[in-house]
C-alpha cells in the first residue's frame, strides 16, 4: 500500500520527466518558421516531434492519477484518524528505517 509519501515521491519523478521532455517542446518556441519548417517536416523531426507529444501527454496522464491518489489517501486518512484509527498501524505511515 502506497503511502502519502511515496505517491508524492512518484509525483515528484513524473513532474521532473514531464519538465525534460517539455523542454524539448519549448525549442520550437525559440525557432523561426521556416527554422521550425527544417527541423521538423521531415522524416526524422516529424518522429521526434510526435514521440515528444506522446510522452509528453502519457506522463501528464501519470501526473493526473497520481494527484487523484494523493486526494484519495488524504481522505481516507482523515476518515480513519477521526474514527480513531491508529495512522502507523494501518500502515498509512511508514517508519523509515535509518542506518549509521
Amino acid at each position: 500500500m502506497d503511502t502519502v509519501g511515496s505517491l508524492v515521491d512518484k509525483l515528484c519523478t513524473v513532474d521532473m520527466k514531464m519538465y525534460n521532455t517539455q523542454e524539448k517542446l519549448y525549442d520550437i518556441r525559440r525557432n523561426t518558421f521556416e527554422s521550425f519548417k527544417n527541423k521538423y517536416m521531415n522524416e526524422e523531426g516529424m518522429k521526434d516531434l510526435y514521440d515528444y507529444f506522446v510522452k509528453v501527454s502519457d506522463l501528464n496522464l501519470q501526473r493526473n492519477n497520481y494527484i487523484d491518489e494523493i486526494d484519495q489517501k488524504v481522505v481516507e486518512m482523515i476518515t480513519e484518524a477521526l474514527k480513531g484509527v491508529d495512522l502507523y498501524d494501518a500502515g498509512f505511515v511508514q517508519k523509515k528505517h535509518k542506518t549509521l
